[in-house]
C-alpha cells in the first residue's frame, strides 16, 4: 500500500512538472519572436535609467536667480522647468531610458531676464548642478 502511494505521488508530480514545463516553454517561445522574453523585458525596465537633474541657478555674485528657464535635451526628450524663488530647480523625466542606450551628455540651456543665456553639455548622470549666469550688458 505504501509503495502504491509513492507511485501515485511520483505520477502526479511528473504530470504537474510536465504541464508547467510545457506552459513555460510556450511562453518563452512566444516571446522569442518579440525579440526578448517577459523576464528579460522586466529586468531591462527595472534597471534602466530615469533622467533626473537638480541644482541651483545663481548670478555672478552668488545670488539666486528666480524663475530662470532650465531646459534639458537628450535623445528625443526635452524637459523644461523654472527655478524657484531661491534659484533651485528640479527636472525629472516622465519615462526612463530603457530600450535605448543612455546618452553620455545632456544639452542644458538656462535663460533668465537680464542674463545671457547659458548653454552647456552636462553628463547624463550628473544628478546635481550649479549654474552661474553672466549679466547681460546693455549699452545704449
Amino acid at each position: 500500500m505504501v509503495a502504491l502511494r509513492y507511485l501515485l505521488f511520483i505520477a502526479i508530480g511528473g504530470a504537474v512538472a510536465s504541464v508547467l514545463f510545457l506552459v513555460v516553454n510556450f511562453i518563452v517561445n512566444a516571446n522569442m519572436e518579440a525579440g526578448t522574453g517577459v523576464i528579460e523585458r522586466w529586468i531591462v525596465r527595472a534597471t534602466c535609467d530615469q533622467y533626473e537633474l537638480t541644482g541651483t541657478v545663481r548670478d555672478a555674485t552668488g545670488r539666486p536667480v528666480a524663475f530662470a528657464v532650465v531646459e534639458a535635451t537628450y535623445l528625443d526628450e526635452r524637459l523644461s522647468t523654472r527655478s524657484e524663488g531661491d534659484g533651485r530647480f528640479a527636472l525629472k523625466a516622465a519615462q526612463a531610458v530603457c530600450n535605448r542606450r543612455t546618452p553620455e551628455s545632456v544639452s542644458l540651456l538656462v535663460m533668465a531676464d537680464d542674463f545671457r543665456p547659458k548653454r552647456q553639455q552636462v553628463p547624463f548622470d550628473a544628478g546635481k548642478l550649479e549654474v552661474t549666469l553672466d549679466p547681460r550688458e546693455f549699452k545704449p
